[in-house]
């Protein structure tokens, strides 16, 4: 197995920067690439911003951070960031016929070594993605913030070769991130299954006015996210004993709302120009203050709670 050094990620969002920012952490030189140079330009800010943090949290040496980001070189030509590429993570957006056209470039433009990851969530690639590397595509989901969260879901596809599992799994385990290989395509993988089963009946609960954000927001962390970290799912229901869980799964007193595809509340809070943290108020409001700070404040909590947990033996 060749070792993999020269990384390139497409799509300089949310997940793409501080996917570069992860691998260049490592020691691999990355080109980071985007469709306009203004997106590059906010993803090396947000980059600088985030190694900066971790400066702070005494995470990454001072002298470390300027040799980090120089590993880093952007581009929005494509072809020039893939020539000499090991690997390639595509982290654009979840449509299909947008993936389907970048995987049929990347085929034609990377090295027959190279390996083509995508980073989506739910689309089956499999399925529409047509490349002459059918053993060299897999899926490797990572999980915001990738520099700070361990797990890497990698899902292989019904072509994909164990010696590209392997070559992908030693690199992500080398990098000190927690692969979990799923032997086929299944939508949603392991978390965001869990997730979206969540998320479906927080969308219920808000839609028909029984709780605020707050409440349940309140509600999670108060009690099954205070155990999670410790218990996960299936350990609490040891703790529980699965004799009264059986019993609980007869009384079949909890009945699940129907998936849903739109949301009222959603809807209004979109229509109103409230999109989230980007723009500084969603569910919550954010107090005028920026992404940035915003970001700052949420990844300086995660990393306390992930090094608290190592220390536990927990990750």
């Amino acid at each position: 197995m060749t070792e993999i050094r020269n990384v390139t990620i497409v799509g300089a969002g949310t997940m793409g920067h501080s996917l570069a920012q992860v691998f260049a952490q490592e020691g691999c030189d990355v080109w980071l690439t985007d469709l306009s140079e203004e997106a590059l330009e906010k993803a090396k800010k947000l980059i600088a911003a985030n190694l900066q943090t971790l400066v702070e949290m005494n995470l990454l040496k001072k002298g470390q951070l300027t040799p980090t980001l120089s590993r880093i070189k952007t581009t929005i030509d494509v072809e020039a960031a893939c020539s000499e590429t090991d690997f390639v993570v595509e982290a654009i957006i979840e449509d299909a016929a947008a993936k389907k056209e970048l995987f049929r470039r990347l085929d034609r433009i990377a090295p027959p070594r190279t390996i083509l990851a995508s980073n989506t969530s739910y689309l089956d690639i499999f399925r529409f993605v047509e490349t002459q590397r059918p053993d060299r595509i897999l899926i490797t989901h990572w999980f915001a913030p990738p520099h700070i969260v361990p797990l890497v879901e990698i899902v292989r596809g019904p072509e994909t070769s164990q010696a590209t599992v392997d070559r992908v799994t030693a690199l992500l385990t080398g990098m000190g991130k927690m692969p979990l290989v799923i032997s086929r395509f299944l939508p949603g993988f392991i978390a965001n299954r869990l997730q979206s089963a969540l998320n479906n009946e927080v969308l219920y609960l808000l839609d028909n006015g029984y709780v605020t954000p707050e409440q349940i927001d309140a509600a999670t962390k108060a009690s099954f996210g205070l155990r999670m970290p410790i218990l996960g799912l299936t350990k609490r229901m040891d703790f529980t004993g699965l004799d009264l869980t059986q019993k609980i799964i007869a009384n079949a007193a909890y009945e699940a709302p129907p998936p849903r595809t739109r949301s009222v509340t959603v809807d209004r809070l979109v229509s109103e120009g409230k999109l989230g943290v980007k723009t500084g108020s969603g569910y919550h409001d954010y107090g005028g203050r920026s992404p940035e700070a915003i970001m700052k404040e949420r990844d300086i909590k995660l990393i306390k709670l992930r090094e608290f947990l190592k220390e536990l033996g927990e990750l």
